[in-house]
């Protein structure tokens, strides 16, 4: 079928094996795994982040960016969150001012992001192994199904986007011959990506480590400019937000310093059981464990320590081999390797228990050692067999991301199925409930929103809730959900749907009180003046009805308010029936 021509021009066409060949099969490779996530619609934080978040819908608001967090909250110059990432923000702005609200150009460019964070990770590993090998660990990078959630998840592109940054401040770094020029673009690129995600401190820790194994004459060169990148973001961050906050919204960080050190042998255990076994996968873990026992801390604890032993081993081997060749780079992919996990093992609380895309900069370091190992002990294998093992390695991964992707599909498909792996998880019972509540499903939200709140309450979830009683005409329980809301958070959809209850329940004149002072907390909600506006109408205080409105219809003239606007004014009679 091939005759022998043909055979060596597909010999060509890989061997030998350049940069430039290595960096077009990455691209190939990539347009191929990832191709199906651009039909993918927006899940989780998206909402929040991008959808619903005037502020990033337009370029002009880029100053508001570094002044506040990444989630809206109803006010019309603040962000709000835990975390600093003003570089996301304007990102996506970017987007959504070119292409509006439209999913693939955002899982477009994320893509992008994770190929190219895969070819400069190829050129990175050339300087450690040779390009077959730094190929084959860049490839494996590029297609496992532990970085997908990076890929595929938009409101996780903080992740791609500070390693984007961050390596090629390291391989700038890692050059021969360093100068004042690399040294202010090592400073530029550490800034950009502590900016995308706090997470950069890592490239900030790597790039200081680096030269004291490898090149101690630039030690003190490299230091200063990684202090410096650190000194504008924490004076950007401290300014912007407070140094370092606890998010409310993670059962995890409800726990004690000691409550949390039981569950790091099992969130160990997890990023390298998925590394290895990348069967189950879930967009949000929140399990939590207060009592130690051996499913979740001795077994676990004893899988980690024979991990950490097989490291260690491998390791003295390199020492004692006699030119020590690979004994500096194992220590520096070790280093690599521990430092990302240690940031993410709730020393300081984060936002989930574990997450797939947090070991998009340790599973680096694990390559790393993996390719060391491969460099230093020769497999006694023909390159036929070697090419095979390759090949079913890759192939394997690459279907397991391809598969992943259809998960992604929507909201439904992605929590529906992400529940039976993550169980008992308040965030994915609480999704399936607002998927639930907006088909029109009140019945079956009810119970998903229920056991939402019963694993773990806080705003959002009682905010359903109270949306669902609301829906289904039980406005005593949808009020008292909506009060349990709030002793959780201060959401401005929580004292929209409140106003709007107002409307059909309560007392007419504490309803008036209470949305004007919700009004105090967010003065361009158009939904509460308008709330407050129908409310004083019915209340028979048309004078006041009449301010209310037209100062609503000053900043907004929307069909809705103009409608209002129009009864109000002109005295006519209202004849909705608010439910």
């Amino acid at each position: 079928m091939f005759d022998k021509d043909s055979g060596t021009s597909l010999k060509e066409l890989f061997f030998p094996l350049t940069n430039k060949k290595a960096i077009w099969i990455i691209i190939i490779i990539g347009a191929f795994v990832y191709f199906t996530s651009l039909f993918n619609g927006f899940v989780g934080d998206d909402a929040s982040q991008i959808v619903n978040n005037p502020l990033v819908h337009s370029y002009k608001n880029i100053p508001n960016f570094f002044s506040g967090s990444t989630f809206y909250l109803g006010t019309s110059e603040q962000l709000y969150g835990h975390y600093y990432k003003p570089i996301l923000s304007l990102y996506y702005s970017l987007v959504y001012s070119i292409f509006g609200p439209n999913f693939s150009a955002f899982h477009f460019f994320q893509i992008i992001f994770h190929i190219v964070n895969a070819s400069l990770l190829f050129l990175l590993f050339t300087r450690f192994f040779d390009k077959s090998k730094a190929f084959f660990l860049s490839i494996v990078f590029l297609v496992h199904p532990i970085n997908s959630e990076a890929v595929f998840y938009i409101s996780a592109a903080q992740d791609t986007l500070f390693f984007l940054f961050g390596i090629v401040a390291l391989l700038l770094a890692t050059k021969k011959i360093i100068n004042t020029q690399i040294l202010v673009l090592v400073t530029f690129f550490l800034l950009f990506s502590l900016l995308s995600k706090e997470t950069g401190f890592l490239f900030v820790a790597t790039i200081i480590i680096y030269p004291l194994i490898f090149k101690r004459h630039y030690f003190y060169h490299l230091l200063t400019a990684s202090l410096i990148a650190s000194a504008i973001y924490f004076f950007l961050r401290i300014n912007a937000i407070k140094f370092l906050s606890i998010p409310g919204n993670s059962p995890i960080a409800k726990l004690d310093l000691w409550e949390r050190l039981i569950n790091v042998p099992e969130i160990i255990f997890f990023y390298v059981k998925t590394f290895f076994f990348p069967v189950n996968l879930a967009i949000s873990y929140n399990w939590v464990h207060r009592e130690i026992s051996f499913s979740h801390f001795f077994f676990p604890l004893l899988v980690v320590l024979l991990f950490i032993s097989t490291i260690i081993f491998f390791a003295f081997l390199l020492y004692k081999q006699p030119t020590r060749k690979y004994f500096k780079e194992s220590i520096f992919f070790l280093v690599w390797f521990i430092i990302g996990i240690l940031l993410h093992i709730q020393f300081f609380p984060l936002d989930a228990t574990v997450a797939d895309r947090w070991f998009y900069f340790p599973i680096v370091g694990l390559l790393g050692m993996i390719g060391l190992v491969l460099s230093a002990f020769k497999l006694k294998l023909s390159k036929t067999w070697i090419i095979i093992v390759v090949v079913i390695i890759l192939l394997i991964l690459s279907v397991r991301t391809i598969v992943r992707s259809y998960d992604w599909r929507d909201v439904w498909t992605l929590y529906s199925r992400d529940i039976t792996v993550s169980k008992d998880n308040y965030v994915l019972e609480s999704g399936i409930a607002d998927y639930l509540l907006n088909q029109g499903k009140y019945n079956e939200a009810k119970v998903h929103a229920e056991n939402s709140v019963n694993i773990y309450p806080f705003f959002n979830n009682y905010t359903t809730l109270g949306t669902i009683y609301h829906r289904l005409g039980d406005y005593k329980k949808s009020k008292e959900a909506y009060l349990n809301a709030l002793k959780y958070g201060d959401f401005y959809i929580t004292y929209e749907n409140l106003a709007v209850l107002a409307l059909a329940y309560g007392d007419p004149e504490e309803n008036i009180i209470f949305v004007k002072d919700a009004l105090r907390k967010y003065p361009q909600n158009a939904k509460l003046w308008l709330s407050l506006a129908i409310l004083e109408y019915k209340n028979n205080q048309i004078e006041d009805a009449k301010t209310t409105i037209s100062t609503l219809y000053r900043f907004n003239k929307s069909a809705i308010v103009i409608h209002y606007y129009d009864i109000i004014i002109n005295g006519e009679p209202l004849n909705e029936e608010f439910k």
